[in-house]
């Protein structure tokens, strides 16, 4: 140890050597350590506390090495007449202006204009709506019988089949398409009637006309049907009524 030192460094992962050791090989040790650091050059008891005390004394002779160390410069420093005494010469600093807490009155710039009576000016800050225009469905048959027959379509695919039409582009094709191959109301009823009873997912024409027996005619300027075939659209049309109201 240097002279005059009075205290060492002791770390804590030291630990890990005393841990296996047994309490008596650990007092040999901490007698051996203390003995060294009071230079009163011990030697080992046994050769168990002397390797147990080489990372010990590594340890220490590297502190002791940076005490020498520390101690020189300090001599050097105390050689050059210590710490360097402030400058007698001050620099004041320059004297900032006063603030003011008032501010001065800005210039007062007046200005007129004349506008003439005949002149109108009208501004208005607010935006106007714009209103979307509704956009309404065009049938291929005006009539109240086909467009309840139609919803009743559109409410089958929904339940049935889970479509749904996204928007109103797509309903409409679905009508144009049935004006191009439907020229009658009935005609398109009847298919709407026959693709609902066989569960089909479009709109198909029944093979053979429902006609109950009765005659069928089919001419060049449309689709006759019988009485019976007609009573029975119209008690559909009414039940229908019933149930939406």
């Amino acid at each position: 140890m240097a002279k005059d030192k009075k205290s060492f460094v002791a770390y804590c992962d030291w630990i890990e050597s005393f841990e296996e050791l047994s309490d008596e090989e650990a007092g040999k040790l901490v007698k051996h350590l203390f003995r060294y650091v009071n230079d009163l050059e011990p030697e080992s008891p046994d050769r168990l506390t002397k390797m147990c005390f080489i990372p010990i004394k590594q340890s220490l002779k590297r502190d002791l090495k940076k005490y020498d160390n520390y101690i020189q410069k300090q001599i050097q420093n105390g050689k050059k007449g210590g710490r360097p005494k402030k400058p007698t010469d001050i620099i004041k600093t320059q004297k900032t202006q006063a603030f003011f807490q008032k501010p001065k009155k800005a210039d007062s710039v007046s200005v007129s204009d004349s506008v003439n009576d005949n002149d109108s000016v009208s501004v208005n800050n607010k935006r106007k709506k714009v209103k979307k225009e509704k956009v309404e469905l065009v049938y291929p048959f005006e009539t109240d019988s086909f467009k309840k027959y139609f919803n009743v379509w559109k409410q089958y695919k929904q339940d049935q089949h889970r479509f749904k039409f996204k928007s109103l582009a797509t309903e409409q094709a679905l009508l144009k398409q049935i004006a191009k191959e439907y020229t009658t109301e009935y005609e398109i009823i009847e298919a709407i009637e026959f693709s609902m009873a066989n569960g089909y997912k479009g709109i198909y024409k029944p093979q053979k006309p429902q006609n109950n027996g009765n005659s069928y005619d089919n001419t060049k300027t449309g689709t006759t049907y019988s009485d019976s075939f007609k009573r029975k659209i119209l008690n559909d049309i009414q039940s229908t009524k019933v149930i939406e109201q």
